[in-house]
């Protein structure tokens, strides 16, 4: 996104998607370096995996959502029943009906996939607790997916919400593979509030759409 001052990039993406993410950008004109602001909504590994590839933008991310996230990550690549670890970050996960050995074949998944150092250098983050993004860009709370989720109102002509996986899809039964919800309760909460906002949404793993469309 661009308002003539910034160039924003929300969520980056699996660092596999590196070369997609840097030719797209091209498309539009963008060099890597043109970026000055990178937000991300959560930090699962689809979402943050290649915040370093723009090397002069700041990163606006939550504290609380890093340091949950930084701890599940080390909790589960430590851990020999990374079922059980991973149950202590998703209370829910025991009784999602997910075979052990699923949740197994994802951790090694993941393992091969996250590298925090791929988020980012320390000093070029900005706390979204307590720093503000620029004009045109408001942050909305919107847990559920992960404790401390996030989402992006754009005041766009017209306005339009980056929901990140707040909405993993048009559909909410859409196979997307992805965590199951830290809460589904508030994650059912939040994604009808953004609903009910009745303006685009575009969410995490599918197109952008109309919330009147919603399935």
């Amino acid at each position: 996104m661009t308002n003539g001052s910034h160039r924003v990039v929300i969520d980056t993406g699996l660092s596999i998607q590196e070369r997609s993410l840097l030719d797209a950008l091209r498309a539009r004109g963008v060099d890597p370096a043109d970026v000055d602001l990178v937000v991300n909504t959560h930090l699962h590994v689809d979402h943050c995996g290649n915040n370093v590839v723009f090397p002069r933008a700041a990163i606006a991310l939550s504290k609380d959502e890093l340091q949950w996230t930084f701890a599940f990550y080390d909790a589960v690549f430590a851990s020999r029943a990374p079922e059980e670890a991973a149950a202590r970050f998703y209370p829910e996960l025991p009784a999602s009906g997910i075979a052990p050995r699923t949740i197994r074949k994802v951790t090694r998944i993941a393992r091969l996939m996250w590298n925090r150092d791929r988020v980012g250098r320390e000093e070029r983050f900005r706390w979204l607790e307590t720093s503000n993004l620029p004009a045109g860009l408001d942050v909305i709370p919107t847990p559920g997916h992960t404790p401390h989720h996030i989402s992006i109102r754009v005041a766009a002509s017209p306005p339009v919400i980056i929901a990140g996986d707040a909405i993993l899809a048009r559909s909410y039964g859409a196979k997307v593979r992805t965590m199951i919800p830290h809460s589904r309760s508030q994650f059912e909460a939040t994604r009808g509030a953004l609903l009910q906002s009745g303006l685009t949404i575009i969410p995490g793993h599918d197109a952008p759409f109309a919330a009147a469309d919603a399935a």
